[in-house]
């Protein structure tokens, strides 16, 4: 495709880097007809705008045209991959605007509980799982005899494995009662006065106030895991007394009950239901921030703010380009007209204004 080049010769497509440069080297060849000379001559009053002003105020105009068709141009690319873009950006907007709203609020609810039931922690940050570790320990041995005799006795091995597991987990379930057995003694320790908590230990009152009216039912629930821990212990000792000696029978009835004792007292010790409190926000927090960080990595965000940024900055550029390119073509209009004075004079008349705001559209 080829468009005429007002100032010159034809070419393959303007060029707005060089159309300015060509109109430079045109000007230097223009001349205007002399008029009568002589001293420093203002500009005619006869002729208020010459041909060649019209000439170039319509270069700077196509200057205009030029670089923003090339703005348009090397800026299609980001555009349209910011443009595909644009729906998914949007809708991660939103929600890591509500994510960052929700981590807030957790990183509050943290540090108001942090502020009110620091001082009253009493198992030590980390430690849970090593009377976590206590319990599976007692499960696993508790399973290993009761699958033995099991075996011993002619079971196959997985209905052998199975009824152990099941009486294992039996056991030490039971002796999760001590779990609730030890919050109410520390509630005890911590009570006070509903009146005399301050503001901020009132949403935690039931930490420090002892109105639970649920004691008969956990001493049922006592009962209840005895009886089960019995259950469990006369069914190994038979057991093991109907494949063995009934003495090893007897060993293992209190291996089985010591095991839910064990139990019993590892939930009394590890229970703390403050550091429970603490650790439960904490984790909420955790898993919020995580959540929120992964919201914010999201690649196709990252692609569309850099598409979007590199849009902005070409369209600077070329605007910049443009606005420099259209000031030259004035000056170029100026540079004729100061090199021809007998037909434009040295300068403009007093009442004269300096230069003429360029024509359609021109800058």
């Amino acid at each position: 495709m080829t468009n005429p080049n007002v100032m010159g010769a034809p070419q393959a497509l303007l060029d707005p880097f060089q159309a300015a440069g060509d109109a430079a080297t045109v000007a230097e060849r223009v001349t205007l007809q002399p008029a009568d000379s002589g001293g420093v001559l203002p500009r005619p009053k006869e002729v208020a705008y010459l041909w060649v002003e019209v000439e170039y105020d319509d270069l700077t105009s196509e200057q205009v045209a030029l670089w923003e068709s090339t703005a348009a141009s090397e800026t299609r690319r980001p555009s349209v991959a910011q443009a595909g873009l644009e729906l998914q950006a949007t809708e991660l907007t939103h929600a890591v605007t509500g994510s960052r709203e929700l981590l807030d609020q957790s990183r509050t609810r943290l540090q108001q509980v942090l502020a009110v039931l620091s001082l009253f922690r009493r198992r030590a940050v980390g430690s849970k799982r090593w009377y976590q570790l206590a319990k599976v320990l007692i499960f696993v041995g508790d399973m290993a005899g009761f699958a033995a005799a099991a075996m011993w006795l002619g079971e196959p091995p997985f209905i052998a494995v199975t009824l152990a597991a099941s009486a294992a987990v039996a056991t030490v379930v039971a002796g999760l009662v001590g779990t609730e057995y030890s919050d109410m003694r520390r509630r005890k320790l911590r009570e006070r006065d509903l009146e005399a908590l301050t503001p901020e230990e009132r949403p935690f009152a039931h930490l420090f106030t002892d109105t639970d009216s649920g004691a008969q039912i956990v001493k049922r629930v006592l009962l209840l895991s005895l009886v089960t821990a019995l259950t469990v212990g006369v069914g190994i000792g038979a057991l093991r007394g109907a494949v063995d000696d009934p003495l090893v029978g007897f060993i293992f009835a209190g291996v089985a009950f010591a095991v839910a004792g064990g139990s019993f007292l590892v939930s009394y010790a590890g229970a703390d239901e403050v550091a429970d409190l603490i650790d439960l926000h904490q984790a909420d927090y955790d898993a919020q921030q995580q959540r929120h960080l992964k919201l914010a990595a999201d690649t196709n965000w990252q692609a569309w703010a850099e598409h979007g940024a590199e849009e902005a900055s070409l369209r600077e550029e070329f605007t910049a380009r443009g606005d420099a390119a259209t000031r030259q073509v004035q000056a170029l209009k100026w540079r004729i007209l100061r090199g021809n004075p007998s037909v434009a004079g040295h300068g403009p008349r007093p009442d004269d204004a300096v230069g003429r705001a360029p024509r359609k559209g021109g800058k």
